[in-house]
């Protein structure tokens, strides 16, 4: 019978271990969110910050200033906190937005 090295089977034992991803790392919770007929998905990244996509895909969205109003409020809706400033990043496929609880909006 082979003898194994015990360096061998640490690395062995770390590597399996990175496969099992601890429940602490998952995806922030996510909230769907319909607009315009469009299903978005709404995340919290930081305790400032949401993020929103289209559901399913990696769709560009429509930036346009009646879309880019809509998925502010959608995000007060969802937060219960003011957007105080707004981007879309990721090739235009993520709506980004700043939000500022202080002044909730009463949610």
């Amino acid at each position: 019978m082979k003898r194994r090295s015990p360096l061998l089977l640490a690395l062995a034992s770390l590597a399996m271990g990175g496969c099992a991803m601890p429940a602490g790392t998952a995806e922030p919770s996510a909230q769907s969110v319909t607009l315009d007929g469009k299903a978005y998905i709404f995340r919290q990244i930081t305790e400032s910050t949401w993020t929103a996509s289209a559901a399913g895909n990696q769709e560009i969205l429509a930036a346009t200033p009646t879309a880019t109003a809509a998925l502010q409020k959608a995000v007060e809706l969802v937060s219960g906190c003011s957007v105080t400033d707004s981007d879309y990043s990721r090739q235009g496929t993520q709506f980004d937005a700043q939000v500022n609880c202080a002044g909730s909006l009463g949610h």
